[in-house]
């Protein structure tokens, strides 16, 4: 299977760049090919310009700013996103690729008043994050990250998509031995994607 891994950490001693190389490194062990885009790394722009925004619905030069990362997402069949949650939310660079990157006819198609799905591609998709806080107030909150990377994401996906997020809660808080067991869940989740 091809997968898109997207990460967004600006850190390269953080817990979260430690997942990703273990995502990349357990996806390619198990035969996957994996094209690895690290947004930070690469430069990605998340802002969307007013440019952006008013060529937003024409679908002949809404990717001319961005054309290589639909390309990207297209040729995936799985997508696997590592990221921290900051203030229960995606950091800012990865919301900004999702608001730039996912235009119509490419996130989704709009054929007389029907909203269909774009990216019928994708039939694997996880999310392997961290969060500083407990579940229970991720839960009281309504823990969007979550919400945003197993209902959003699905919509706009092959209709049987097969949809899985690990999370480890708390991570003010935690031992070494309970990172390093989410560690082990983590590589044996990539290892059978």
């Amino acid at each position: 299977m091809h997968v898109h891994v997207i990460y967004a950490h600006p850190l390269k001693d953080s817990l979260a760049s430690q997942l990703h190389d273990i995502v990349v490194e357990e996806l390619l062990k198990a035969g996957h090919t994996v094209d690895d885009l690290d947004l930070y790394a690469e430069g990605f722009d998340p802002v969307l310009s007013a440019e952006d925004r008013l060529e937003y619905h024409d679908t002949s030069i809404n990717q001319k700013r961005i054309g290589s990362y639909v390309q990207r997402l297209q040729k995936a069949e799985g997508v696997v996103l590592c990221h921290p949650v900051w203030n229960f939310g995606w950091p800012a660079i990865l919301k900004g690729y999702f608001d730039r990157v996912f235009l119509p006819d490419v996130s989704f198609k709009l054929t007389n008043g029907v909203l269909t799905p774009g990216l019928t591609n994708i039939r694997k998709l996880a999310t392997v994050t961290t969060y500083g806080s407990p579940r229970w107030r991720a839960f009281v909150l309504g823990d969007p990250p979550r919400k945003n990377g197993t209902r959003f994401l699905r919509a706009v996906c092959h209709p049987t998509v097969k949809v899985s997020y690990h999370a480890l809660y708390n991570i003010n808080n935690v031992t070494p031995q309970m990172v390093e067991d989410y560690l082990d869940r983590v590589r044996k989740a990539m290892a059978n994607f």
